[in-house]
C-alpha cells in the first residue's frame, strides 16, 4: 500500500465515523485526517465507444477535477523508472521505450501518479498486483518528466508517504 499501516487503519476509522476534518496524533506529529476519497475507475476515464474526434473524457472525470478520489489498478513496468512518478493502468503493462519508442501498448485511459513531495526525488520500484492509490484528481495535458503527455494525474497526498520497502527496489 501507499500508506503507512498504522495511519491508515486509523484514517479508515475516522472517516467512518464521519469526521472529515479532525487533528489526530501519530507519534510525534499531528496530521489532519483527509475528506473521504470518491471511487473513480479506468471505465470512467472517457466515454465508449471513441468517437470520431477521439477521447472524450466523461462527465463523472470531470465533475471529479481537483477533487480526492480513490482509483485502483496496475503499476505500468518501465523501462527507465522517473523519480517521482509511476502510470498506473488498468491491465498489466509492460513498455519497453528503447526498443519501441512512443509505439508502445498504454492504455489510453493511464494515469498519472505523482508521489509526496517528500518522496518527489525517488524511483520506486515496481511491484506487481493491483494498486489502491488515493489523491487529488488533476485534469488537462501536461508533458511529464518522463517526456510523455499526461491527462490524468492523480496527486498523492503529501501527509501520506510511500512505504520505504518500496522505494530504490529495497
Amino acid at each position: 500500500m501507499i500508506k503507512k499501516l498504522s495511519f491508515c487503519g486509523f484514517v479508515l476509522s475516522i472517516i467512518l465515523l464521519g469526521c472529515a476534518e479532525q487533528a489526530i496524533k501519530d507519534d510525534t506529529q499531528v496530521k489532519t485526517v483527509l475528506p473521504a476519497a470518491t471511487e473513480l475507475s479506468f471505465r470512467d476515464f472517457y466515454k465508449s465507444p471513441v468517437g470520431p474526434m477521439g477521447l472524450e473524457p466523461t462527465q463523472k472525470l470531470l465533475s471529479l477535477k481537483g477533487k480526492r478520489v480513490r482509483l485502483k489498478g496496475y503499476m505500468v513496468v518501465e523501462e527507465e523508472p522517473t523519480p517521482g512518478l509511476f502510470m498506473l493502468s488498468s491491465v498489466p503493462v509492460n513498455i519497453p521505450e528503447k526498443e519501441d519508442g512512443p509505439s508502445d501498448d498504454l492504455p489510453g485511459a493511464t494515469a498519472f501518479v505523482h508521489m509526496p513531495k517528500e518522496d518527489a526525488n525517488k524511483v520506486l520500484a515496481h511491484r506487481t498486483g493491483l494498486w489502491d492509490l488515493e489523491g487529488t484528481l488533476e485534469l488537462g495535458g501536461k508533458e511529464e518528466a518522463n517526456g510523455r503527455i499526461s491527462y490524468v494525474r492523480l496527486l498523492i497526498d503529501d501527509d501520506l508517504a510511500i512505504a520505504p520497502e518500496k522505494i530504490n527496489g529495497n
